[in-house]
């Protein structure tokens, strides 16, 4: 390759750098803390949500009774997070 037509390493090894600390501000605003809050009430929410879709649909007083007491000590873990 002809000298002057290429991008210098230099060059090359700013702008990797320059999109690595971006990527790293976009994606670290959250501590390792708060990730774990977010996951753990999407995780209760999403369970709820199928609990409350079965419970119209349940025939067992048994099994309603189940999914009743999982409903509240959800919503009762949610109120915490």
């Amino acid at each position: 390759m002809a000298r002057g037509w290429g991008r210098s390493e230099e060059d090359l090894e700013a702008e990797k750098e320059q999109a690595r600390l971006e990527r790293g501000k976009a994606s670290g605003r959250r501590s390792p803390a708060e990730t774990k809050r977010l996951t753990d009430r999407r995780s209760l929410e999403l369970t709820l949500a199928r609990i409350r879709e079965q419970l119209p649909k349940v025939r067992s007083e048994e099994r309603r009774k189940a999914l009743e007491a999982a409903k509240a000590d959800l919503e009762k873990r949610l109120e915490k997070l």
